[in-house]
Formats: C-alpha cells, sequence, structure tokens
C-alpha cells in the first residue's frame, strides 16, 4: 500500500480577492496542494446582502471570492465555527453552495444535526478518508437539530469555581475564581458515537474542530479531555483552529492533536468594527502553521510543521529568521505538558511523540 500525505492549515478568512497571489504566497498554497488531501477552516459567509444575526460581531465577504479558493489549494474545508454562521442560515447554505460548485468538499454544516455532522469520505489512491467536523463555539440559534439547519455543534458548559479561603482574604480577586469548561456530556456521548460509525467507514478518519480561546497560550480545560476521547473513538488525528495564535500540538495513544494552527488568511481586520474589535483583532498574532500528516507504506507516521506568518495584506508566507525562531520556540514551550516533543530541522519542525 502506498503512502498518504495530509496537509491541515488553520483559519481561511478572505475579504478581498485572491487573484495574483505574489509569489511567496503561491508557495505556501503549492505546500497545500502537494498533498494527498488537504483541510482548513473557512470562516467567512459569502454573501452580499441579508441580516446579521444577534452575536458579537458580524463579518461577511464578496460571493465572488469562492471562484478565488481553489487557488489556496484545500480539498476539504469545513464550515462548523463562529463566523460562517454571522448572517444565518441562509447565508451558510449558499457559502457551502458557492464552495461546492467550486469542486471543494464542505463539512460541518447541514439542514439538521445528523447531516452537518455527516463523514464526507475521499479514495486517496487504495485508502479511505474521512473528514468529521464540529465546533465548540456555538452562536445562538445556529447548532443544527432535529429538524434545524445550522451547524456539527458541541456545546460547552460553563462554571465558576470560588476558592473561599482566598476569597476571605482577599475579596474580589480574581485569582479566587477557577473557570471550569467542559462538553454537555449528551453532545460529547453523540461526537463519540458519531466518530465510532464514522470510523467503520474509512481507514483514516480526520476530526476537525473550532474550539478553545481566540488567542493567547491557554487552552480551555475542555479540549484536551474532548480530543482524546475523539481519539479513542477511533479519529487517527484532530485538527484544532479557531485560536488566532499557534496552539501547542499534543499526543494521544501515538496520535496527533494540532490544537491551534493560526491564521492562514486573515483579511477581516480590514473590516468595519468597533474600537474594542479593532484591539482584540491588533492583538492576535500573525504566526501560523501549515501541518502535514504523512503516513507511510509501513504504517508509520510523521508530523512535519512548516511555520507561516501574515504579509501586510494578511495572507500567508513561511516564516523565515526571528519569525520562524519565534514560532518553534513557542511550539516547543506548549506542546511538551501535552506530550509531543518538537524537533528543528532545516526551514520546517518535526513533532513527535515523547519518549
Amino acid at each position: 500500500m502506498s503512502g498518504l500525505k495530509m496537509v491541515f492549515a488553520g483559519d481561511i478568512l478572505p475579504t478581498r480577492r485572491l487573484l495574483d497571489l505574489p509569489s511567496s504566497t503561491r508557495a505556501v498554497c503549492d505546500l497545500v496542494r502537494s498533498a494527498d488531501i488537504s483541510i482548513g477552516n473557512f470562516e467567512m459567509p459569502l454573501i452580499r446582502d441579508g441580516a446579521p444575526i444577534q452575536k458579537l460581531l458580524n463579518i461577511k465577504a464578496d460571493p465572488d471570492i469562492a471562484a478565488d479558493v481553489p487557488a489556496l489549494g484545500f480539498d476539504v474545508l469545513t464550515l462548523a465555527n463562529n463566523h460562517a454562521v454571522d448572517y444565518g442560515w441562509p447565508a451558510l447554505k449558499d457559502t457551502a453552495r458557492l464552495l461546492v460548485e467550486q469542486n471543494l468538499t464542505v463539512v460541518g454544516v447541514g439542514d439538521d444535526r445528523d447531516r452537518a455532522a455527516g463523514i464526507a469520505i475521499r479514495k486517496v489512491g487504495e485508502r479511505q478518508v474521512g473528514v468529521l467536523a464540529f465546533s465548540c463555539l456555538t452562536p445562538a440559534g445556529m447548532s443544527a437539530g432535529v429538524g434545524r439547519p445550522g451547524i456539527s455543534a458541541l456545546h460547552i458548559e460553563t462554571s465558576y469555581e470560588v476558592d473561599p479561603w482566598y476569597q476571605m482574604e482577599e475579596p474580589g480577586d480574581p485569582s479566587a475564581v477557577r473557570i471550569r469548561t467542559r462538553v454537555r456530556a449528551s453532545d460529547q456521548a453523540w461526537a463519540e458515537e458519531v466518530t465510532r460509525s464514522a470510523r467503520r467507514q474509512c481507514d483514516i478518519l480526520v476530526v476537525t474542530i473550532h474550539w478553545g480561546f481566540g488567542s493567547g497560550e491557554e487552552l480551555a480545560e475542555y479540549q484536551y479531555p474532548l480530543g482524546k476521547a475523539l481519539i479513542e473513538a477511533g479519529a487517527d488525528v484532530i485538527h484544532g483552529h479557531h485560536p488566532h495564535a499557534v496552539h501547542p500540538v499534543g499526543y494521544h495513544r501515538g496520535k496527533p492533536i494540532l490544537f491551534g494552527l493560526g491564521t492562514f488568511i486573515g483579511q477581516q481586520i480590514f473590516l468595519p468594527a468597533p474600537p474594542n474589535v479593532q484591539t482584540l483583532w491588533a492583538g492576535m498574532s500573525p504566526d501560523g502553521i501549515v501541518a502535514e500528516f504523512c503516513l507511510d507504506p509501513e504504517g508509520d507516521v510523521g508530523v512535519a510543521l512548516h511555520p507561516t506568518t501574515l504579509t501586510a495584506d494578511r495572507l500567508p508566507i513561511a516564516a523565515t529568521g526571528e519569525a520562524f525562531d519565534r514560532i518553534a520556540q513557542r511550539l516547543s514551550r506548549l506542546s511538551t505538558p501535552y506530550g509531543a516533543s518538537i524537533v528543528q530541522r532545516e526551514g520546517a519542525l518535526d513533532a513527535s511523540p515523547l519518549s
């Protein structure tokens, strides 16, 4: 049996036509295109008009951009995220249609929960590669359900644990409060069963998840347990996104969890927004990762990480010099607690389980 190469990237938010890409960006897209199957998170509703749903921030882009998306090199795009929904189901459905018309496979959305969580299968040589998508960020009204269209959603329950002894001596200090998060039990059981069912239909299974915090270094409490549970249910790799910063790589049972690959294209910052949102955008990292998952004919797995950063036009280029070193050091520091070793080589980083 021949080898297999899959490529994963982070958030894709184009607000301008992707015509005449600079050669430095085309080189990154060529890396994406070189894979047998490549997967990214498309986070822009493509719509000219329509009414925004009520949420913190609504973004959109011109539908003509859909014709340019194939130039990025992706095969599969998830729409299960917190911004593809910004103009409601009609815009989400139209965005999926526009991308499918470009011969792209779309996952994570549907007319009901079962369809939204449906497996997409692509034949690669002698193997069937399956892709499932979930989002742990769930804007109100946009979670697919029984008879309700939307995204494939896992709802997160949050509680606040107060240390009474600290609070007694430092009343009002935020350090007295610990924020606890977990996947709603019924949603987690459903996701695990969906994953087990999908694994029976394919040889290699990817679970792509929108999760975590939008920036910074910390993981949400629910992330690692969820990633491990889905691997135990049958996933071969967890492809995480949403953080606009590079987050750790982890391992469980020898299988990789890519917690957050940063931003692949981040042009939302060119849209009108209130000052507090502009401040939020300004604090987001331009750094990202294009991750290669390679399965050789003997069944051995290798993971190579290619650091990227964004140009002034918020397009990806290969990170070099100080930017490469910054990403390498961050990944190594953040990944060790989650069981991953990061080793630098010429132009890339290799990830493997800690021995």
